[in-house]
């Protein structure tokens, strides 16, 4: 064979995979690939290519391959063990997510391409393949056991079969359920829906609902998704953090009340000892323009905002690096701590998810 191209990066996974984490990043980094600061690369795992970037507080979870001419991917970036990422280009933009068992491969040509915007997931199982090119939009999310499949290739073209190898675009905002198998040349609009075990092929239109075999849109804007007006906003976020701190208990957290600030206690036993660490959040669900004086100076450690957070109160927060999380704008501060990020977890199974903004 001219063309050689082995399955497996095995000498990679031998001599730089099984290595301790540190060492592992000392190699990377002495092979000129820019590892930021507290990345963690799990055992057995290896990041393979000419050119590689890895973001900040990035997480790559054991036995997982990434193997590629070109590799960036972005801060606060989470992939899961047992995945394999074999495409010549690769880009993951911040706070993406990629689960367990991922595999990304197949049939390509010399410039194929996976491209994730912000905020992705890409859960479990998934099979993607970049035969052009598979381009992601921000804060859109891909259900496990999805098929995208960029290539139709197997009978003969000269006998009248179809041969395709078409590129795969997805929107912004769109949510493509567990078992959906996108065909070559698919393309999905910004806010829309695919239902889950559907097969697209070709067009859907921005914000609606499609589902079947072949996919057939059942639902448009503005029936779907429909507006929310500030009244049930308030009314669903009320909701929300009583769920959320009702979950915060069931989870072993000891939560005290005095809407709207609750002292969160965690405790743990340290040779035969208990200690524990307290935690202080506000939960904002009016606007803050009235109040931001007052908060400039209460001791807080999160403070969680249904509406828009004035960016002198962030600049003021950001000063005593208190978090803050602002849901109307989906932004959050780039500082953080253990009990925001359990806040904006449990968000995210409301769909809300953040966008960190660095102070310059």
């Amino acid at each position: 064979m001219l063309i050689e191209k082995t399955r497996l990066p095995i000498k990679d996974i031998l001599f730089i995979g099984f290595l301790p984490g540190f060492l592992k990043k000392l190699v990377y980094r002495l092979k000129g690939y820019r590892i930021g600061r507290h990345v963690s690369i799990g055992f057995g795992s290896v990041v393979c290519g000419r050119k590689v970037s890895i973001g900040d507080f990035t997480n790559i979870g054991f036995l997982t391959i990434i193997r590629g001419k070109e590799i960036d991917i972005g801060e606060h970036v989470s992939i899961g063990s047992t995945s394999f990422l074999d495409t010549p280009f690769i880009e993951i933009g911040d706070g993406s997510h990629i689960n367990e068992q991922v595999f990304v491969g197949g049939l390509q040509f010399p410039d194929s391409r996976l491209s994730m915007g912000k905020n992705c997931q890409i859960m479990q199982m998934s099979f993607l393949n970049p035969a052009r090119w598979i381009s992601i939009g921000d804060d859109s999310g891909i259900g496990g056991n999805c098929l995208l499949f960029g290539h139709n290739s197997w009978l003969s073209r000269f006998e009248g079969y179809p041969v395709d190898f078409e590129p795969i675009e997805i929107g912004k905002s769109v949510s493509v359920s567990w078992g959906a198998f996108l065909l070559p040349g698919t393309k999905v609009g910004d806010g829309a829906v695919i239902g889950a075990h559907s097969v697209v092929h070709r067009s859907v239109p921005e914000k609606c609902l499609a589902l079947g075999f072949p996919a057939r849109v059942v639902s448009r804007y503005p029936d779907f998704p429909k507006e929310v007006g500030s009244e049930e906003k308030y009314t669903l976020f009320q909701a929300i953090v009583t769920e959320m701190i009702e979950f915060f208990r069931g989870s072993g957290l000891v939560c005290q009340s005095g809407s709207p600030v609750y002292n969160i206690l965690k405790t743990q036993k340290k040779l035969m000892r208990r200690t524990g660490k307290n935690w202080r959040f506000r939960v904002a669900d009016e606007t803050l323009s009235d109040e931001a004086s007052q908060l400039e100076t209460e001791p807080m450690d999160v403070l969680l905002s249904l509406w828009a957070i004035p960016e002198k109160l962030r600049q003021h927060l950001n000063k005593r690096k208190i978090m803050w999380i602002d849901v109307e704008n989906k932004e959050q501060s780039d500082h953080d701590n253990d009990l925001g990020q359990e806040i904006v977890l449990f968000l995210r199974r409301y769909g809300v998810r953040f966008n960190r903004i660095k102070v310059d």
